[in-house]
């Protein structure tokens, strides 16, 4: 789908790497360029799996891995030609870095006039705060999601997934093609200067837009909606369900479903304005329903009456379950050190399109292969670029990519 268009990644870790990930995924040819020692990413001791991380497993599968030292002249002439051939630069490293090292957006434009650039940084490219280091966790706290995430006595709640990092990087990607549909359209490249904390203040969405207005905040409620009733997790006699009435036609299923009919007319629940100044009591009548049924007895009634439900999965139950394998979401590539790996990969479904299935690459596995097919360098060239250490070569090679 995206064949044809090649991206160069200097990015680290998460954000800098899931737009890189998700345009692989699409079929863009994505180069990993690392920096000798590799992407902090690969730090087998941070999400541990047989000797790599999880995290480059997920986060660099499809890509191809060069190593480059940016800071030799001849590395950073290589890169320079990588770029003559290339779409888009993607980076995120702090602000200024990339100038430093002569290769902001300016300077590879006037090598590439139609390359499109993107830096992810924690606070973005300006403003007061743009130096300031930042990780997911910062940006969870800094941004308003943490305040009200969490049960309303608890304290504040991180988000499990690393949500800062991931809509970075989202984002990172939806710039990108923007960029690219842009430069089809209008010519020219761009700049995309993309923010973690800007991509969740965004994600506050309309409980931002309400305390922009109303001057009213949401405020913690656990798995509750500030705005709807019923919509939270119920404890079941084996675990736990969400039930979600969000509408009265739903409130309706739900009251004949529980043979409740009576609460829709009663003043405390008959809308869910009512419900909502009456929470505590609506609740703890669904509740008393509920505890002494079994999850599955709980969605079977719900589903036969039409009413939003679902079990609070673990992950075990999402990653087996049967659905979720149907609509192909669990799958594997073949990694040339720990044999079948397994994992989730990006949602996108588009006809007449296949997504690839491409290992995360071992460090420098591909620089060879890349700068013989792109630059036209042969194996004495690239062995003396190697041992002026401009480049880095890796132990194993492929026999096919």
């Amino acid at each position: 789908m995206l064949s044809g268009v090649t991206v160069l990644e200097l990015g680290q870790v998460i954000a800098g790497t899931f737009g890189g990930t998700i345009l692989a995924d699409m079929g863009a040819e994505v180069i990993k360029i690392e920096p000798p020692r590799g992407d902090t990413a690969r730090n087998p001791q941070i999400a541990p799996l047989r000797g790599e991380s999880a995290i480059h497993l997920f986060m660099n599968r499809g890509k191809r891995s060069v190593v480059l030292d940016l800071k030799n002249d001849r590395g950073l002439e290589v890169f320079y030609r990588l770029v003559e051939d290339a779409d888009v630069v993607v980076d995120n490293f702090r602000p200024g870095v990339m100038n430093r090292l002569g290769i902001d957006h300016d300077s590879l434009k006037a090598r590439n006039p139609d390359i499109v650039t993107a830096t992810v940084t924690g606070f973005g490219e300006t403003g007061p705060l743009r130096d300031k280091s930042a990780f997911d966790l910062v940006i969870q706290a800094y941004s308003g999601h943490m305040d009200y995430t969490g049960e309303p006595d608890g304290p504040p709640a991180r988000v499990g997934t690393p949500l800062a990092d991931l809509a970075g990087g989202i984002y990172c990607c939806i710039s990108i093609l923007g960029a690219l549909l842009g430069r089809e359209l209008h010519g020219g490249g761009r700049h995309a200067d993309v923010a973690m904390l800007d991509s969740l203040v965004s994600l506050l969405a309309y409980d931002g837009l309400d305390f922009l207005n109303s001057g009213r905040a949401a405020t913690r409620q656990g798995t509750a909606h500030s705005h709807m009733v019923p919509w939270q997790a119920f404890a079941t006699g084996d675990g736990h369900v969400v039930v979600v009435a969000r509408d009265e036609k739903f409130w309706r299923n739900l009251c004949a479903a529980i043979d409740r009919r009576d609460l829709i007319d009663d003043p405390r629940s008959h809308d869910n304005a009512a419900r909502v100044a009456n929470r505590d009591f609506v609740v703890g009548e669904l509740g008393a329903v509920f505890a002494p049924m079994t999850t599955a007895e709980v969605t079977e009634l719900m589903d036969r009456f039409d009413i939003p439900s679902a079990p609070v999965n673990d992950m075990a139950a999402v990653l087996t379950d049967d659905h979720v394998i149907e609509r192909g979401m669990v799958r594997s590539y073949a990694h040339p050190r720990l044999g079948e790996v397994r994992y989730q990969p990006s949602p996108m479904k588009l006809s007449d399109w296949e997504m690839p299935e491409r290992h995360a690459p071992l460090l420098g596995e591909h620089t060879a292969a890349v700068l013989s097919e792109r630059l036209g360098l042969d194996t004495t060239e690239i062995a003396a670029l190697a041992a002026d250490g401009a480049v880095g070569l890796a132990d194993y090679r492929p026999e096919a990519d």
